[in-house]
Protein backbone atom coordinates (compact mmCIF):
# COMPACT_ATOMS: atom_id res chain seq x y z
CA UNK A 1 0.00 0.00 0.00
CA UNK A 2 2.78 2.59 1.18
CA UNK A 3 4.67 1.53 -2.13
CA UNK A 4 1.20 2.40 -4.41
CA UNK A 5 0.82 5.52 -2.64
CA UNK A 6 4.47 6.51 -3.37
CA UNK A 7 4.40 5.57 -7.07
CA UNK A 8 1.17 7.52 -7.01
CA UNK A 9 2.73 10.59 -5.79
CA UNK A 10 5.88 10.54 -8.05
CA UNK A 11 3.65 9.87 -10.86
CA UNK A 12 1.25 12.98 -9.62
CA UNK A 13 4.65 15.07 -9.04
CA UNK A 14 5.90 13.92 -12.83
CA UNK A 15 2.83 14.84 -14.27
CA UNK A 16 2.64 18.46 -12.89
CA UNK A 17 7.02 18.49 -13.64
CA UNK A 18 6.13 18.62 -16.97
CA UNK A 19 2.49 20.56 -16.92
CA UNK A 20 3.60 23.95 -15.32
CA UNK A 21 3.26 26.36 -17.76
CA UNK A 22 1.21 29.70 -18.43
CA UNK A 23 -0.43 30.61 -21.47
CA UNK A 24 -0.12 34.11 -22.76
CA UNK A 25 -1.91 34.81 -26.47
CA UNK A 26 -0.30 37.73 -28.50
CA UNK A 27 -0.98 39.24 -31.79
CA UNK A 28 1.33 39.28 -34.52
CA UNK A 29 0.78 42.84 -36.49
CA UNK A 30 -0.03 42.74 -40.11
CA UNK A 31 3.23 42.42 -41.44
CA UNK A 32 4.52 40.08 -39.22
CA UNK A 33 7.37 42.15 -37.33
CA UNK A 34 6.09 42.85 -34.10
CA UNK A 35 4.25 41.11 -31.24
CA UNK A 36 1.76 42.68 -29.00
CA UNK A 37 0.85 41.39 -25.96
CA UNK A 38 -1.95 42.60 -23.44
CA UNK A 39 -1.09 41.97 -19.81
CA UNK A 40 -3.47 42.65 -17.03
CA UNK A 41 -2.80 45.44 -14.36
CA UNK A 42 -2.08 45.24 -10.45
CA UNK A 43 -5.87 45.65 -10.40
CA UNK A 44 -7.15 43.34 -13.21
CA UNK A 45 -9.52 45.91 -14.15
CA UNK A 46 -7.34 47.62 -16.65
CA UNK A 47 -4.82 46.23 -19.06
CA UNK A 48 -1.22 47.14 -20.79
CA UNK A 49 -0.55 46.72 -24.51
CA UNK A 50 2.76 45.78 -24.68
CA UNK A 51 5.53 45.51 -27.27
CA UNK A 52 7.88 42.28 -26.95
CA UNK A 53 11.02 42.83 -27.87
CA UNK A 54 13.75 40.16 -27.07
CA UNK A 55 16.03 43.20 -27.31
CA UNK A 56 14.51 44.83 -24.17
CA UNK A 57 16.56 44.61 -21.14
CA UNK A 58 13.97 47.12 -18.98
CA UNK A 59 10.48 47.20 -18.69
CA UNK A 60 9.99 50.73 -20.50
CA UNK A 61 6.05 52.27 -20.06
CA UNK A 62 4.77 55.11 -21.78
CA UNK A 63 5.05 57.90 -19.52
CA UNK A 64 1.19 59.30 -20.85
CA UNK A 65 0.15 56.36 -19.54
CA UNK A 66 2.18 56.32 -16.06
CA UNK A 67 0.60 59.24 -15.48
CA UNK A 68 -3.01 57.96 -15.95
CA UNK A 69 -2.60 54.97 -13.74
CA UNK A 70 -0.63 57.63 -10.99
CA UNK A 71 2.80 56.09 -11.25
CA UNK A 72 5.48 58.63 -9.90
CA UNK A 73 9.39 58.22 -10.61
CA UNK A 74 11.27 57.64 -7.79
CA UNK A 75 15.04 57.62 -9.71
CA UNK A 76 16.73 58.36 -12.61
CA UNK A 77 18.76 55.51 -14.49
CA UNK A 78 20.89 55.50 -17.81
CA UNK A 79 20.00 53.12 -20.89
CA UNK A 80 22.18 52.79 -24.00
CA UNK A 81 19.95 51.76 -27.04
CA UNK A 82 20.89 51.56 -30.56
CA UNK A 83 21.61 54.86 -30.97
CA UNK A 84 23.37 55.61 -27.97
CA UNK A 85 22.68 56.27 -24.00
CA UNK A 86 19.89 58.36 -22.54
CA UNK A 87 18.40 58.76 -18.67
CA UNK A 88 15.13 58.07 -17.80
CA UNK A 89 12.61 58.41 -15.26
CA UNK A 90 12.48 55.21 -13.53
CA UNK A 91 10.20 53.78 -11.64
CA UNK A 92 11.43 51.03 -8.45
CA UNK A 93 9.80 47.55 -7.04
CA UNK A 94 6.22 47.52 -9.71
CA UNK A 95 4.82 44.04 -10.24
CA UNK A 96 4.18 42.97 -13.47
CA UNK A 97 1.39 40.59 -13.86
CA UNK A 98 1.06 38.12 -16.58
CA UNK A 99 -2.30 36.94 -15.85
CA UNK A 100 -4.40 37.50 -12.04
CA UNK A 101 -2.41 35.12 -10.30
CA UNK A 102 0.97 35.03 -11.83
CA UNK A 103 3.16 38.03 -11.31
CA UNK A 104 6.95 39.30 -12.02
CA UNK A 105 8.33 41.15 -8.22
CA UNK A 106 10.56 43.71 -7.46
CA UNK A 107 10.41 45.23 -11.25
CA UNK A 108 12.49 48.51 -12.19
CA UNK A 109 9.96 50.66 -14.99
CA UNK A 110 11.47 53.03 -17.08
CA UNK A 111 9.20 55.51 -18.25
CA UNK A 112 9.14 57.77 -21.77
CA UNK A 113 7.45 59.36 -24.45
CA UNK A 114 7.08 56.19 -26.38
CA UNK A 115 4.87 58.47 -29.28
CA UNK A 116 7.92 58.42 -31.59
CA UNK A 117 7.93 54.70 -31.46
CA UNK A 118 4.03 53.76 -31.44
CA UNK A 119 3.67 56.25 -34.12
CA UNK A 120 5.48 53.30 -36.68
CA UNK A 121 3.00 50.50 -35.43
CA UNK A 122 -0.56 49.94 -36.48
CA UNK A 123 -1.09 49.56 -32.43
CA UNK A 124 -0.73 52.72 -30.03
CA UNK A 125 0.85 49.98 -27.56
CA UNK A 126 1.40 51.36 -24.12
CA UNK A 127 4.93 49.80 -23.04
CA UNK A 128 8.12 47.40 -23.90
CA UNK A 129 8.69 44.22 -22.17
CA UNK A 130 11.35 41.79 -22.72
CA UNK A 131 13.85 40.32 -20.06
CA UNK A 132 11.37 41.02 -17.19
CA UNK A 133 9.36 37.83 -18.56
CA UNK A 134 12.63 36.17 -20.51
CA UNK A 135 14.97 36.41 -17.19
CA UNK A 136 11.99 34.73 -14.96
CA UNK A 137 10.81 31.76 -17.13
CA UNK A 138 11.75 29.51 -20.22
CA UNK A 139 9.99 31.24 -22.82
CA UNK A 140 7.91 29.68 -25.94
CA UNK A 141 6.68 31.37 -29.00
CA UNK A 142 4.88 29.68 -31.47
CA UNK A 143 4.22 31.74 -34.14
CA UNK A 144 1.48 29.45 -35.85
CA UNK A 145 -1.18 29.51 -33.14
CA UNK A 146 0.28 32.66 -31.83
CA UNK A 147 1.05 31.62 -28.07
CA UNK A 148 3.55 32.20 -25.36
CA UNK A 149 4.10 30.02 -22.85
CA UNK A 150 5.90 30.03 -19.73
CA UNK A 151 7.33 27.29 -18.21
CA UNK A 152 9.27 27.85 -14.46
CA UNK A 153 12.64 27.41 -14.83
CA UNK A 154 13.48 23.63 -14.84
CA UNK A 155 10.85 22.05 -16.40
CA UNK A 156 10.90 19.20 -18.87
CA UNK A 157 9.51 20.30 -22.41
CA UNK A 158 9.45 18.80 -25.79
CA UNK A 159 12.39 20.25 -27.81
CA UNK A 160 11.54 17.87 -30.66
CA UNK A 161 12.38 19.77 -34.27
CA UNK A 162 14.27 22.34 -32.38
CA UNK A 163 17.97 23.45 -33.06
CA UNK A 164 19.69 24.43 -30.16
CA UNK A 165 21.94 27.27 -29.80
CA UNK A 166 24.10 28.24 -27.13
CA UNK A 167 24.30 32.11 -26.54
CA UNK A 168 26.15 34.74 -23.79
CA UNK A 169 24.70 37.53 -22.03
CA UNK A 170 25.18 40.93 -23.20
CA UNK A 171 24.97 43.75 -20.83
CA UNK A 172 23.44 40.76 -18.65
CA UNK A 173 19.82 40.71 -20.11
CA UNK A 174 19.77 40.99 -24.08
CA UNK A 175 20.94 37.18 -26.09
CA UNK A 176 24.12 37.62 -28.28
CA UNK A 177 25.28 34.48 -30.78
CA UNK A 178 27.16 34.18 -34.11
CA UNK A 179 25.46 34.09 -37.29
CA UNK A 180 26.98 34.27 -40.76
CA UNK A 181 26.34 36.64 -43.81
CA UNK A 182 27.03 36.06 -47.90
CA UNK A 183 27.58 38.76 -50.33
CA UNK A 184 26.36 38.37 -53.90
CA UNK A 185 30.56 37.91 -54.53
CA UNK A 186 30.46 34.85 -52.17
CA UNK A 187 32.71 36.59 -49.59
CA UNK A 188 31.49 35.52 -46.42
CA UNK A 189 31.32 37.19 -42.76
CA UNK A 190 30.68 36.20 -38.97
CA UNK A 191 30.50 37.39 -36.10
CA UNK A 192 27.76 37.81 -32.80
CA UNK A 193 24.92 39.83 -33.11
CA UNK A 194 22.12 40.73 -30.43
CA UNK A 195 18.86 38.81 -30.94
CA UNK A 196 16.43 41.98 -31.00
CA UNK A 197 12.90 41.03 -32.47
CA UNK A 198 12.62 44.84 -31.82
CA UNK A 199 14.40 46.17 -34.64
CA UNK A 200 11.66 45.57 -37.80
CA UNK A 201 15.10 44.86 -40.07
CA UNK A 202 16.87 41.63 -41.13
CA UNK A 203 20.10 42.67 -40.16
CA UNK A 204 21.42 46.02 -39.25
CA UNK A 205 25.44 45.75 -39.44
CA UNK A 206 26.93 47.89 -36.79
CA UNK A 207 29.95 50.76 -37.74
CA UNK A 208 32.74 49.33 -36.72
CA UNK A 209 32.27 45.48 -38.51
CA UNK A 210 30.99 47.63 -41.39
CA UNK A 211 34.42 49.96 -41.42
CA UNK A 212 36.73 47.18 -40.65
CA UNK A 213 35.51 45.03 -43.82
CA UNK A 214 34.97 47.74 -45.90
CA UNK A 215 31.48 46.22 -46.80
CA UNK A 216 29.78 49.21 -48.54
CA UNK A 217 32.58 48.94 -51.53
CA UNK A 218 31.44 45.16 -52.09
CA UNK A 219 27.77 46.01 -51.98
CA UNK A 220 26.31 46.44 -55.64
CA UNK A 221 23.70 48.89 -55.41
CA UNK A 222 22.51 51.02 -52.14
CA UNK A 223 19.74 53.49 -50.65
CA UNK A 224 20.16 55.67 -47.74
CA UNK A 225 17.27 56.23 -45.74
CA UNK A 226 16.74 57.51 -41.75
CA UNK A 227 14.96 55.56 -39.07
CA UNK A 228 13.41 56.57 -35.55
CA UNK A 229 14.28 54.77 -32.19
CA UNK A 230 14.13 55.24 -28.50
CA UNK A 231 17.05 57.45 -28.24
CA UNK A 232 17.21 59.68 -31.76
CA UNK A 233 17.24 59.08 -35.36
CA UNK A 234 19.75 57.23 -37.39
CA UNK A 235 20.78 57.20 -40.59
CA UNK A 236 21.49 53.80 -42.74
CA UNK A 237 22.77 52.49 -45.79
CA UNK A 238 21.01 49.36 -47.29
CA UNK A 239 22.35 47.05 -50.01
CA UNK A 240 21.32 43.27 -51.04
CA UNK A 241 23.01 40.20 -50.07
CA UNK A 242 23.18 36.63 -51.16
CA UNK A 243 22.27 34.76 -47.80
CA UNK A 244 22.40 34.64 -43.95
CA UNK A 245 22.81 31.78 -41.62
CA UNK A 246 21.49 31.13 -38.62
CA UNK A 247 22.36 27.53 -36.89
CA UNK A 248 22.32 25.66 -39.62
CA UNK A 249 19.74 27.69 -41.88
CA UNK A 250 20.60 29.23 -44.36
CA UNK A 251 18.00 32.00 -45.67
CA UNK A 252 18.43 33.25 -49.25
CA UNK A 253 16.68 35.20 -51.26
CA UNK A 254 17.22 37.85 -54.62
CA UNK A 255 15.52 40.30 -52.10
CA UNK A 256 17.40 39.67 -48.74
CA UNK A 257 18.98 43.13 -48.13
CA UNK A 258 20.66 44.29 -44.91
CA UNK A 259 21.19 47.36 -43.08
CA UNK A 260 24.44 49.18 -42.47
CA UNK A 261 24.63 51.76 -39.54
CA UNK A 262 26.18 54.85 -39.05
CA UNK A 263 26.27 55.24 -35.39
CA UNK A 264 29.13 56.66 -33.97
CA UNK A 265 27.77 55.73 -30.29
CA UNK A 266 25.22 53.61 -28.69
CA UNK A 267 24.94 49.23 -29.35
CA UNK A 268 25.21 50.20 -33.27
CA UNK A 269 28.94 51.16 -32.96
CA UNK A 270 30.04 48.76 -30.43
CA UNK A 271 32.87 47.23 -32.04
CA UNK A 272 32.57 43.68 -30.42
CA UNK A 273 29.30 42.76 -32.39
CA UNK A 274 28.69 42.20 -35.70
CA UNK A 275 25.56 44.14 -35.41
CA UNK A 276 21.65 43.59 -34.83
CA UNK A 277 19.23 40.69 -36.20
CA UNK A 278 15.84 41.74 -36.24
CA UNK A 279 12.16 40.23 -36.28
CA UNK A 280 11.88 40.16 -40.24
CA UNK A 281 14.63 37.08 -39.69
CA UNK A 282 13.73 36.03 -36.09
CA UNK A 283 9.52 35.83 -36.76
CA UNK A 284 11.03 33.01 -39.25
CA UNK A 285 11.23 30.48 -35.89
CA UNK A 286 9.36 29.16 -33.28
CA UNK A 287 11.56 30.09 -30.69
CA UNK A 288 12.37 28.86 -26.47
CA UNK A 289 14.25 30.95 -24.75
CA UNK A 290 16.44 29.49 -21.70
CA UNK A 291 18.09 32.40 -19.86
CA UNK A 292 19.38 30.03 -16.86
CA UNK A 293 21.33 27.54 -19.18
CA UNK A 294 21.73 30.02 -21.61
CA UNK A 295 20.23 28.32 -24.78
CA UNK A 296 18.20 29.55 -27.79
CA UNK A 297 16.04 26.46 -29.62
CA UNK A 298 14.56 27.45 -33.24
CA UNK A 299 12.69 25.58 -35.40
CA UNK A 300 11.17 27.10 -38.80
CA UNK A 301 7.33 27.96 -38.70
CA UNK A 302 5.41 28.92 -41.67
CA UNK A 303 6.96 32.34 -41.74
CA UNK A 304 10.07 31.04 -42.69
CA UNK A 305 9.09 30.44 -46.34
CA UNK A 306 7.69 33.78 -46.25
CA UNK A 307 8.94 35.98 -49.47
CA UNK A 308 11.01 38.83 -48.86
CA UNK A 309 9.30 41.65 -50.90
CA UNK A 310 11.84 43.74 -54.08
CA UNK A 311 12.24 46.87 -52.56
CA UNK A 312 10.88 49.57 -54.20
CA UNK A 313 8.64 51.25 -51.86
CA UNK A 314 10.19 55.17 -51.65
CA UNK A 315 9.13 56.73 -48.58
CA UNK A 316 7.91 55.43 -44.91
CA UNK A 317 4.67 56.08 -43.21
CA UNK A 318 3.40 56.81 -39.50
CA UNK A 319 0.41 58.59 -37.46
CA UNK A 320 0.32 61.53 -36.32
CA UNK A 321 -0.10 62.06 -31.89
CA UNK A 322 -3.97 61.52 -32.19
CA UNK A 323 -3.78 58.69 -34.63
CA UNK A 324 -6.51 60.54 -36.91
CA UNK A 325 -3.53 61.26 -39.55
CA UNK A 326 -0.85 59.22 -41.31
CA UNK A 327 2.46 61.51 -42.14
CA UNK A 328 5.91 60.41 -44.45
CA UNK A 329 8.43 59.24 -41.58
CA UNK A 330 11.15 59.29 -44.10
CA UNK A 331 12.04 59.71 -48.10
CA UNK A 332 14.18 57.45 -49.18
CA UNK A 333 17.32 60.01 -50.42
CA UNK A 334 17.65 60.66 -53.97
CA UNK A 335 14.55 58.58 -55.16
CA UNK A 336 11.50 60.65 -57.40
CA UNK A 337 9.60 61.04 -54.27
CA UNK A 338 12.41 62.92 -52.55
CA UNK A 339 12.80 64.75 -55.88
CA UNK A 340 9.08 65.68 -56.27
CA UNK A 341 9.21 66.94 -52.73
CA UNK A 342 7.93 64.54 -50.50
CA UNK A 343 9.53 64.85 -47.27
CA UNK A 344 9.31 63.92 -43.37
CA UNK A 345 6.69 64.98 -41.65
CA UNK A 346 3.87 65.84 -44.33
CA UNK A 347 0.62 64.28 -44.38
CA UNK A 348 -0.59 62.06 -46.75
CA UNK A 349 -4.11 63.03 -47.88
CA UNK A 350 -4.76 59.99 -51.03
CA UNK A 351 -3.19 58.04 -52.46
CA UNK A 352 -4.57 56.55 -56.31
CA UNK A 353 -7.74 58.54 -54.91
CA UNK A 354 -8.06 56.50 -51.37
CA UNK A 355 -8.76 58.09 -48.56
CA UNK A 356 -7.74 55.58 -45.25
CA UNK A 357 -6.60 55.73 -41.55
CA UNK A 358 -4.94 51.99 -42.49
CA UNK A 359 -1.28 52.58 -43.09
CA UNK A 360 -0.81 49.07 -44.41
CA UNK A 361 -3.58 50.24 -47.14
CA UNK A 362 -1.12 52.89 -48.41
CA UNK A 363 1.85 50.58 -47.53
CA UNK A 364 0.18 47.81 -49.44
CA UNK A 365 -0.20 49.99 -52.89
CA UNK A 366 3.65 51.60 -52.55
CA UNK A 367 4.89 48.23 -53.14
CA UNK A 368 3.53 47.37 -56.17
CA UNK A 369 6.34 47.62 -58.70
CA UNK A 370 6.06 49.10 -62.27
CA UNK A 371 2.78 50.95 -61.45
CA UNK A 372 2.24 54.99 -61.18
CA UNK A 373 0.59 55.99 -57.86
CA UNK A 374 -0.83 59.79 -57.53
CA UNK A 375 0.00 61.07 -53.97
CA UNK A 376 -2.09 64.27 -52.53
CA UNK A 377 -0.13 65.58 -49.61
CA UNK A 378 -0.22 68.76 -47.29
CA UNK A 379 2.87 70.58 -46.88
CA UNK A 380 4.34 72.99 -44.48
CA UNK A 381 2.44 75.84 -45.49
CA UNK A 382 -0.76 73.53 -45.57
CA UNK A 383 -1.24 74.11 -49.00
CA UNK A 384 -2.20 70.39 -50.71
CA UNK A 385 0.33 69.11 -53.66
CA UNK A 386 -0.26 66.40 -56.17
CA UNK A 387 2.60 64.18 -57.40
CA UNK A 388 2.99 61.00 -59.70
CA UNK A 389 5.67 58.65 -58.45
CA UNK A 390 7.13 55.55 -60.76
CA UNK A 391 7.34 52.79 -58.19
CA UNK A 392 10.67 51.18 -59.64
CA UNK A 393 13.03 48.61 -58.27
CA UNK A 394 15.47 50.69 -55.84
CA UNK A 395 17.79 47.83 -55.30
Amino acid sequence: MFKRGVLLLMLLSVNCFFAQKLQLPFELSKDDSTIFLRLPMENQKDSLLFFFDTGAGALLLDSQKAKEFGLKADYKRDITGAGGKKTYESVRNYKVYLDKNNYVDSTSVVLEDMSRLYAMTEKKFDGIIGATILKNYITKLDFNTQMMSLYSFGTKIDYSGYEKIPFKFYNGALIQLPIMMTLNNNEQFSGDILFDSGASATLIVNTPYKEKHDLLSKIDKKISYSSDNLSNSTSYEKGLIKSLRLGSYKIESNELSVSFSSDTEGVSAVKGLMGILGSEIIHRFDLIFDYKDQFVYIKPNDLFVKAFDPFVKPLSLMYNDKRDQILISSVIHNTEAAVKGLEKGQRIVSINGIRTNDIDKYESILKEENKKVIIEYMNSAKEIKTVEINLIRLL
